[in-house]
């Protein structure tokens, strides 16, 4: 008997191969999604800095306009004529980020025959803002830059910017790739503010930061500008063309509340006001690949 149970049971392991049959059914697609932070563009990423005052004065020196930005909201358009080389003794009136350090109502360029500057607004030392008398160089404004290094407005505009513009308004020069951008500071907000030079020591670090995709990871204070730290110098702006479309995220910025936009929260990693929630997906391996990159 026990011979032919021996034999039964060798010849069942001959057709079946096991006791143990490998299941043949494909286990349950492994449900994830990539976090929507990875795929974002950050090339329009700026690094920002902040101002209490009223205003904020921009001179696009390519498209010869400039802008006065009200806290409120409200925006002056005007057109502009700035330095060029191909005047003679001109220079090109230089990019950076400064600040209106003086006013007068009238000044006097001993450089230049004693001419008559109107509604003097000077942010980087001998170069500033003003009108001139006469009508001759009303042709170039918005459209050439014919100024020995000034920037040039009409009379009517720049009376009206003598009017509103303080000591310590920001004026950010550019050619339409800055790399910084200047926005109102807000009460019961923390900024931190630094001596000239730590600050231009730090705008350079953090234009590296924002240039290497690190600029979540090291750019964390919100800096604080007036006539106090920004010398007649001014501080770079870097290059937006340098900045790299790819930041590191830190884990805990991906952790996003989760009923809010993609658009939103992507604003307010620009801004720094992160909420964290930990019921959010969050995919280590992804994450960790594109921190390699």
């Amino acid at each position: 008997m026990k011979k032919l149970i021996i034999i039964i049971s060798f010849i069942f392991l001959i057709i079946n191969g096991s006791y143990y049959k490998e299941t043949t059914s494909k286990p349950p697609p492994v449900q994830y999604k990539i976090n929507p932070l990875l795929l974002t563009d950050f090339s329009k990423l700026r690094d920002t800095v902040y101002t209490m005052k009223n205003h904020i004065v921009e001179i696009n020196l390519t498209t010869h306009k400039g802008v006065v930005r009200f806290r409120n909201g409200k925006k002056i358009t005007f057109p502009i004529s700035a330095g060029t080389k191909l005047v003679e003794d001109g220079i090109e009136t230089r990019e950076g980020l400064y600040v209106i350090h003086w006013k007068s109502k009238l000044q006097y360029s001993t450089q230049f025959d004693s001419t008559k500057l109107l509604y003097w607004m000077s942010f980087n030392g001998g170069i500033g803002l003003h009108a001139l008398t006469g009508n001759s160089y009303y042709k170039y404004l918005g459209k050439k830059n014919v100024s020995h290094g000034c920037v040039r407005l009409s009379r009517e505009d720049a009376e009206k910017l003598y009017r509103i513009l303080e000591k310590g308004t920001p004026v950010l020069v550019h050619k339409g790739e800055s790399a910084v951008v200047v926005e109102f500071g807000k009460l019961g907000e923390v900024y931190k503010y630094y001596s000239y030079k730590e600050l231009k020591k730090l705008i350079r670090e953090r234009l590296t930061n924002l240039y290497h995709g690190e600029y979540f990871l090291k750019n964390k204070t919100k800096i604080l500008i007036d006539e106090e730290n920004i010398a007649a110098s001014g501080l770079p702006i870097g290059n937006a063309n340098r900045i790299a479309s790819r930041q590191i995220i830190p884990p805990d910025e991906i952790y996003l509340t989760d009923n809010v936009s993609e658009i939103d929260k992507v604003k307010r990693i620009f801004y720094g006001d992160v909420i964290t929630n930990s019921n959010l997906f969050y995919n280590r391996q992804l994450d960790s690949l594109f921190a390699q990159r």
